[in-house]
């Protein structure tokens, strides 16, 4: 009997190996934004080859003439290019597919429309192509008054353009992608949909079928739904898989493995084609991974069960930090984790590749429901895809009632390009020395390169660094010395609150630097991080989970040191909160750490494409340490501790299972990890703070956010003085009192937090790499009870300067009006104003600041702190003629509430 089930074995490996010779495993460049370039995907091709893949589908969604003018035939120098493409894909092996979308406008009865789309589709086998697909995914599903007179129903209409097509070109290599292309859009379900029925019996039965699984995006592929789908379409499906697209959440990066779909699928199907990231280097992992699993044996045998299934299953605990693999798994057993691990070895060779980059970083691209707008002839010129910043869903939700609301996603329409003539190039550095100091070259160079570019769009320069005296130049040096970022680990001791203060200097590095660790290079364990912290649809990575779960246990259990500060027992529960906190601020310095390291790689291009992500991450992450270290310091009110500090959304019963389940579309989930983290931080009502846009070109610049300390009084009064008077350089207009601005703007703030039990008031600062200020922020929790000191301190100050006494007609210098204005009593702002808006706020940083996200990230600390001692509202003054106070206090969310004599008021809920 064992030896008939050997034999049977052998016979089943041998039709297995027949199957895998016809089976289809490739890459479909298929999702919504800006295209590939032809460089990048020659060598998409070359990968292929080397990991065994046999086919590339040609289909971006917003190339020129793919989708909204298919019509229209290729140029001579369109075809030159289209031809080098085909010759390349057939030189490595790969079946390159020409798809082309007319579903957007085509009369399926008019035979000159179909006259149309048989020469298009000559045209392209004339230039060697030998491999078409025919796609009327994303369309609207009815048809027009002239095809209903024709066609029984839709299905038919569809079916008989594709065979008559696939007739004319002889009978090619011939995929179809429905319109119902996945179950939830099955009507009514797949086994009783007319339109798939129809479709299954009478498209040509040597057209193949696409099909992207339950949902659009599907968690896992089961044996019991392919069977169902192949029983009605009548052939075995190819999976068009959109695991790892992000064409519909920019905000999310997919570096996970290729896992949910068990390799007992392979041979029920014809095919496998994966649709993924828009960005293309950062693809490496899905590729890898899919090229992997197509390669892997299911009738091995093994002892672990978990070997064979784990593909089918997410890890989203994060409380074993380990990544090994399960033992005894066969060399060609499939499992996500040795994949993801297999596949990060072999790209960090990517990043030492020297590639320069030309231009600015894109950034990412969130597709909005939009009406479908007339295309632009784009031949000659690429154009960018419309950017948008994302935006992230509310917190504090009904979680299922949110989920239940949004069912679908409706792609934009955005402006379409060209992506197979460009006038840019990117330079292949061939010199390893060079490409440290030449990653960013000038257009004339690039014009003498055949090599196409990383960035359709580039523009021609960037914004200057904020400090005069330091030009940056990407990926080189600055003319300063850069000191090391002092990030010390919180500490709960008996100490003065100086002392405290000084020991929870926290750091908040806003771009990506290189303070730290500038001669380490990227290792796999930093890329297994990245992964981590941008993982799957359905799937945070178990490092992001710790960083999520540790900050969260951080944050509700502050009480613990509140509790220290009133009493003064150390007990073990406080060092457990010291260690917790330890072990997150090493966290941070991880992602710090792994991001400084991208900074350096020489693949520029790579690191164009993954740079707003982590710029972003290694930002959001940094606030919370920074947050973590300011609930060292015992601040919060214990009353609303636990209400400001209870669990959020990925905590909240309902959410993560939701999350996990796969049953609903991953687009409702907007942000990925870095919302849930973004989430985490007590401003429910800030999310605008958290939108904004990342540098255009990496930037070695790093800020420190952190709680003002006595020592810094000169720098600050310094920053006041430059940033005083309508953006003018305030150093020589206030030479006679250079003390004057900065003791009205913050002196009674810093006089307040002298004193004990002052704490209703803040003062944070942002401070560069060379120890200069850049911004502050300071507020005060009770308005009332600071105009009070503020006329306190005014008194105790008026010696200092000299009495002016404005008289008619007289014109004063911007320093007299100040001495005025010292010499009067300071305005109260209206009662009912602080009634509703009971704190005063008030921001400022350099004006050749440009990048605003330092200011937002300032303020989101500053609002945090103020809301974690219950304070949820707030406002600002501006006085008449501070044009430039209120555009910057308006870019952070304050809108117009009262304006009282000369002063307008501004608020803002938190």
């Amino acid at each position: 009997m064992k030896m008939a089930d050997t034999n049977r074995n052998v016979v089943d490996n041998i039709n297995n190996l027949n199957e895998r010779k016809n089976f289809v495993c490739g890459v479909v460049e298929g999702f919504y934004g800006r295209p590939w370039t032809p460089e990048q995907r020659k060598d998409l091709f070359s990968k292929q080859q080397k990991w065994g893949m046999n086919c590339y589908l040609y289909a971006p969604k917003d190339d020129y003439k793919h989708r909204a003018n298919w019509r229209e035939l290729y140029t001579v120098e369109e075809a030159e290019h289209l031809t080098a493409l085909i010759t390349e894909a057939r030189v490595h092996g790969v079946a390159f597919f020409y798809a082309i979308s007319p579903g957007l406008d085509i009369t399926y009865s008019s035979q000159k429309e179909v006259s149309a789309l048989k020469r298009k589709l000559e045209q392209v086998a004339q230039l060697g192509c030998n491999a078409f697909a025919i796609l009327f995914d994303d369309i609207d599903p009815e048809m027009s008054g002239a095809d209903k007179e024709v066609f029984h129903s839709f299905a038919h209409a569809q079916v008989s353009v594709a065979n008559e097509v696939f007739t004319h070109l002889s009978q090619p290599k011939f995929m179809f992608c429905p319109t119902q292309y996945c179950s939830t859009r099955a009507v009514p379900n797949v086994q009783t949909s007319e339109y798939l029925n129809t479709i299954g019996q009478k498209l040509a039965p040597e057209i193949d079928i696409m099909w992207t699984g339950p949902k659009v995006i599907s968690k896992i592929l089961s044996v019991e739904h392919i069977r169902e789908v192949t029983e009605v379409m009548r052939r075995p499906p190819v999976i068009w898989d959109n695991l790892h697209a992000n064409d519909y959440d920019q905000a999310r990066l997919f570096l996970g493995p290729y896992c949910g779909r068990s390799p007992d699928l392979i041979p029920l199907l014809r095919g496998v084609v994966t649709n993924p990231n828009c960005e293309y280097g950062p693809n490496f992992i899905a590729i890898h991974t899919l090229a992997q699993w197509s390669r892997s044996s299911t009738l091995t045998s093994c002892d672990n069960n978990d070997a064979v299934s784990a593909d089918i299953r997410l890890e989203t605990e994060g409380d074993d930090s380990s990544d090994d693999c399960p033992t005894g798994l066969s060399p060609n057993t499939y499992h996500p984790r040795r994949a993801l691990r297999m596949a990060l070895q072999d790209w960090l060779a990517e990043f030492n590749h020297p590639v320069a980059a030309i231009g600015t970083i894109q950034q990412p691209q969130i597709p909005t429901p939009v009406p479908i707008l007339p295309s632009v002839n784009t031949c000659m010129a690429l154009t960018s895809t419309t950017l948008a910043t994302p935006g992230l869903p509310q917190p504090n939700i009904n979680i299922l009632a949110e989920v239940v609301q949004d069912t679908t996603f409706n792609p934009t329409m955005n402006p379409v390009m060209n992506s197979l003539v460009s006038e840019n190039k990117v330079i292949v550095e061939t010199i390893h020395e060079e490409a440290d100091t030449a990653s960013t070259v000038s257009q004339d160079a690039s014009s003498t390169s055949g090599v196409e570019p990383m960035d359709c769009n580039p523009s021609p320069a960037t914004s200057p660094p904020h400090n005069e005296d330091s030009m940056m130049i990407e990926n080189g040096e600055t003319s300063k010395v850069e000191n090391e970022d002092d990030n010390t680990t919180p500490l709960i001791e008996t100490t003065t609150q100086d002392e405290l203060t000084a020991s929870v200097k926290t750091s908040l590095t806003l771009p990506l630097d290189s303070t730290q660790d500038n001669s380490e290079e990227l290792t796999v364990d930093d890329l297994h991080l990245l992964a981590d912290l941008f993982y799957l649809p359905f799937e945070h990575g178990r490092q992001g989970i710790n960083i999520m779960n540790e900050f969260n246990w951080l944050k509700i259990n502050s009480h613990l040191v509140i509790d220290y500060k009133k009493n003064g027992e150390a007990r073990p529960e406080v060092q457990e909160w010291v260690d917790r906190a330890a072990r997150f601020d090493e966290m941070a310095k991880n992602v710090k750490r792994m991001a400084n390291r991208l900074n350096q790689v020489k693949n520029r291009s790579l690191l164009y494409d993954i740079y707003p992500y982590i710029w972003d991450m290694n930002g959001v992450i940094s606030l919370l340490n920074s947050y973590v270290k300011w609930l060292a310091l015992g601040q919060v009110s214990p009353l609303v501790s636990n209400y400001v500090h209870g669990n959020y959304t990925w905590f909240s019963k309902g959410w993560r299972e939701v999350f996990m389940s796969g049953d609903q579309e991953p687009w409702i989930f907007r942000g990925g990890l870095t919302a849930e983290l973004q989430r985490l931080i007590p401003v429910d009502a800030s999310n605008d703070l958290f939108v904004y846009k990342a540098p255009e070109v990496p930037t070695k610049n790093s800020y420190c956010i952190r709680p003002y300390l006595p020592e810094d009084r000169p720098k600050l009064y310094s920053l006041i003085l430059r940033t005083s008077d309508d953006r003018r350089d305030g150093t020589t207009l206030y030479a006679a009192h250079p003390d004057l601005p900065g003791d009205l703007a913050v002196g009674s703030y810093l006089e307040a937090l002298k004193g004990e039990g002052m704490k209703d008031v803040v003062v944070m600062v942002v401070e560069d790499e060379w120890g200069d200020l850049v911004a502050y922020s300071s507020i005060a929790g009770n308005a009332m009870e600071h105009n009070r000191r503020e006329a306190v301190y005014r008194e105790s100050i008026r010696d200092k300067y000299p009495k002016v006494i404005r008289e008619e007609g007289m014109m004063l210098t911007p320093c007299e009006e100040l001495l005025v204005s010292l010499a009067s009593e300071p305005q109260p702002p209206p009662k009912a104003l602080v009634a509703s808006h009971p704190i005063a706020v008030s921001l400022s940083c350099l004006f050749s600041l440009n990048d605003e996200s330092i200011s937002k990230r300032l303020l989101t600390c500053m609002l945090a702190s103020v809301r974690a001692r219950g304070m949820f509202a707030g406002h600002c003054s501006v006085s008449v003629g501070e044009k430039n106070n209120l555009e910057l206090y308006s870019r952070h969310g304050f809108l117009e509430v009262t304006t009282q004599s000369t002063t307008l008021y501004l608020g803002r809920s938190f």
